[in-house]
């Protein structure tokens, strides 16, 4: 097998060997549909292949909206990050469908499958490399889609969300949780302005009924509509 050439090839040989070594050593587990395999920030002792069924991995924000990062089928690993020390789960992982089966293989085993063979450890670093090249491009995105609503430019946030980029599904799932919070808070403002317009009309009319009362009420309107009056009358002959 010769070393991986792509990312992508580098997650194919670095699954295909752990799928290997789960078949000696894996745990079966079984869940049910919408059963939770694990959350988020619960311990990262191991890693999971995805031998039948599927399961949803998906994360929620701090407003409490659930996202989802992706969908796995059968030959997915699960987990993988808990080999370069990830202490807790950065996802929550539940199940799709009925009877989905699994195999369960602790850090320690899955490393010492990893350390015995040269192509997935270069496919290890590789799938690393990758992910800190995303995590960069992800904090200057975001800090630059940040600047951008600050400064009210949405069309250039709607510009900079559409185009493509990273290919890393958490990048993905975070640009449209961005795109969904840019129309909640467009239509707050539009909202907002509606009221305002609103409030304005009715502050314009009770400041013209409080000028008419003041003009009504003053000493010289008073005077002039008496000697209209009087003019009237003596118009009249009275």
């Amino acid at each position: 097998m010769a070393a991986p050439a792509s990312v992508d090839q580098a997650r194919q040989q670095l699954q295909e060997r752990l799928r290997l070594g789960a078949e000696s050593t894996g745990r079966p587990v079984g869940l049910a549909s919408g059963q939770v395999l694990f959350e988020t920030n619960d311990a990262s002792d191991g890693l999971y292949v995805l031998e039948q069924g599927g399961l949803r991995i998906t994360i929620r924000n701090p407003s409490g909206d659930v996202i989802e990062l992706a969908r796995l089928s059968p030959g997915a690993v699960i987990g993988e990050m808990s080999l370069l020390g990830e202490a807790t789960r950065s996802a929550s992982c539940s199940a799709l469908t009925d009877d989905t089966q699994l195999l369960f293989i602790d850090r320690e085993q899955a490393l010492q499958l990893i350390d015995g063979d040269e192509l997935a450890r270069q496919a290890l670093v590789l799938i690393l490399s990758e992910r800190a090249r995303n995590m960069v491009r992800f904090i200057h995105d975001f800090s630059h889609l940040t600047a951008l609503v600050a400064n009210g430019d949405y069309a250039g946030v709607q510009t900079l969300i559409s185009s493509s980029g990273s290919g890393d599904p958490a990048v993905k799932a975070a640009r449209d949780a961005f795109r969904c919070m840019l129309e909640r808070v467009q239509q707050r403002e539009a909202e907002l302005q509606s009221t305002i317009a609103t409030l304005s009309l009715e502050i314009d009319h009770q400041r013209a009924a409080q000028e008419v009362e003041s003009i009504l009420g003053a000493s010289s309107f008073q005077a002039l509509q008496q000697n209209a009056t009087d003019l009237r009358r003596r118009l009249r002959g009275d």
